[in-house]
């Protein structure tokens, strides 16, 4: 009787502590390196002049439309930075290429489409405005 106890106690200490790192991951910022830039056409959406927040979403994910409120929200306060949501299940070809195997997903590119930063899964204003604020600064042309 007292080894089943032990057992049990000993499986939920294990899932204790996996819950706990798998908290701790949500929404993390990564820095990453994907080859090549992603262009308007592969977004199906211009991307912003300064940076754009590229979020994968799918119709059955229940975190993604809060995600898509507070990445909104948060990009106020950032000129030149445009949100753009990409449902992952009617672009395989890219989630795959992206190595996305989670909703939501949002990449963070720079002016150029390349890819700075990722955050897999739901994350907090604190984390998306640490993203944001390693984007260079806005480009002036002038003729």
């Amino acid at each position: 009787m007292l080894l089943r106890i032990l057992i049990v106690v000993a499986v939920l200490a294990v899932a204790s502590v996996a819950y706990l790192w798998w908290q701790r991951q949500q929404g993390k910022v990564r820095h990453v390196e994907v080859a090549g830039a992603l262009t308007p056409a592969d977004l199906g959406a211009p991307r912003g002049p300064r940076g754009s927040l590229v979020q994968f979403s799918t119709p059955v994910c229940a975190k993604c439309p809060g995600t898509r409120v507070l990445l909104k929200r948060v990009i106020e306060d950032y000129p030149g930075v445009v949100h753009i949501d990409i449902d992952a299940a009617e672009q395989l070809d890219m989630a795959r290429r992206l190595d996305i195997m989670r909703t939501p997903t949002t990449l963070l590119l720079d002016a150029d489409g390349v890819v700075i930063s990722r955050m897999d899964g739901p994350p907090t204003v604190a984390q998306v405005r640490e993203a944001l604020d390693e984007l260079p600064p806005a480009r002036d042309y002038a003729i």
